[in-house]
């Protein structure tokens, strides 16, 4: 095994792999993805929905012929699977544990695409015993599509995102049936008409509603639901969590990368960039949970801003920065990706910026570098939505700004 890459990307879902091929098409060709897992392709793999594919391929496709597919197209480019980063170094070194044992591999750049991850119980402040039948959505799929296997037979689900009726779509598959959807909120997250696909299955949606506890001793035998102040119990033998996405942070957390305090994801500029310029981010790790699509696609991209850095500076591992421009935000503001702007003399003139909101809201969004208004436009959001607020003009910024700010007004 070569210690030694160009590039070394963690992780192998959409946006890495996509990274990697962008690369490739520049003619770098010195490059690791470095996988944790078995097997390349990331949370894909276990999912038979048909929600892939339409950006990427033009055409519907389930998540494993999706992940199948773009893995293939990688042609020798090695993934070294079964390997897990354990910690971040300055200047692209990194301690990683193989199979073989603990070593130490050094990138010129690295990219970051480590994913998402669901909520569990103990987050959600779920009270109760500890029986079997406790699980997320991701651990479902992955018993019922890579196993084999029927981990329940009467559950309920925790949730309404669209990753919750996929948990739905799972479980007929299953030939299961859900006993209900819990979801605390005043409507579903998932778009409305989602709604009819659960009353199609026979499970009723319980809206403004919360587990209180979890009954059971070995097995899950039954949850009590809070609904408006009254109180029902209902017998079931698991209970499925999910969504709640947040990104896989925990390498950025315990390195000497800047990060959020709110979110935990790394602090990355317009062309992706983290605090020490050798590295770089990219995927659902910043923006927990897009499609898997629109992860591909900025893989893409990413890729490129990573091929345009090493041709630059000649392969060169010392980086200069230029001046960062903060971006700060506040509620219902959950997040912005990215988190600052660099003002070197090469960035781009207009650039998007991804966010999400923590409540439903309609109003206008304003995006300020001191007193200039850079974007300004009327939206209706909703909470795990993805609003992208297209070409944000940079050149409006004037020298004296320190910070430029994004509020709901």
């Amino acid at each position: 095994m070569s210690l030694n890459y160009d590039v070394i990307i963690i992780g192998s879902g959409p946006a890495g792999i996509a990274a990697a091929q962008t690369l490739r098409r520049r003619g770098i060709h010195n490059i690791a993805i470095l996988e944790r897992e078995a097997h390349a392709g990331g949370v894909p793999r276990h999912c038979q929905h048909p929600t892939f594919g339409l950006l990427v391929f033009k055409r519907p496709m389930k998540g494993n012929q999706f992940a199948e597919k773009i893995v293939n197209n990688l042609g020798d480019t090695p993934i070294l699977t079964r390997c897990t980063v354990t910690q971040l170094q300055p200047n692209g070194t990194l301690t990683v544990t193989t199979p073989d044992g603990v070593v130490e591999m050094r990138g010129k750049r690295i990219l970051i695409a480590t994913g998402v991850r669901e909520t569990p119980r103990h987050p959600r402040l779920v009270s109760g015993l500890r029986p079997q039948g406790i699980l997320t959505a991701g651990a479902l799929q992955q018993f019922v599509y890579l196993k084999g296997q029927k981990p329940c037979l009467n559950p309920v689900i925790v949730g309404s995102e669209l990753v919750s009726f996929s948990a739905l779509w799972t479980l007929k598959n299953a030939g299961v049936k859900a006993k209900a959807m819990i979801e605390s909120g005043e409507r579903i997250l998932a778009f409305k008409p989602a709604s009819l696909f659960a009353k199609a299955m026979g499970t009723p949606v319980y809206v403004n509603s919360k587990i209180t506890e979890i009954g059971g001793l070995e097995r899950v035998e039954y949850v009590m639901v809070e609904t408006a102040g009254q109180i029902r119990k209902i017998e079931c033998d698991s209970v499925i969590f999910t969504g709640g996405f947040v990104g896989e942070n925990t390498l950025i957390r315990k390195s000497h990368l800047s990060f959020e305090a709110s979110t935990g994801k790394p602090v990355t500029d317009q062309r992706s960039r983290c605090s020490d310029g050798c590295y770089y981010a990219a995927g659902n790790m910043l923006h927990p949970a897009d499609m898997g699509d629109q992860c591909y696609q900025e893989g893409e991209i990413t890729g490129g801003y990573i091929a345009d850095d090493l041709l630059a500076n000649h392969h060169q591992t010392d980086v200069q920065q230029g001046n960062r421009l903060p971006i700060r935000f506040a509620e219902p503001i959950r997040f912005t990706v990215p988190s600052c702007i660099n003002m070197s003399e090469n960035t781009a003139k207009n650039v998007d910026f991804n966010i999400q909101v923590n409540t439903a809201i309609t109003g206008t969004i304003r995006v300020m570098a001191g007193n200039t208004v850079l974007y300004e436009k009327r939206r209706r959001c909703l909470p795990t939505r993805r609003i992208l607020l297209k070409n944000i003009d940079l050149t409006k910024i004037q020298a004296s700004a320190t910070e430029i700010t994004v509020t709901v007004v």
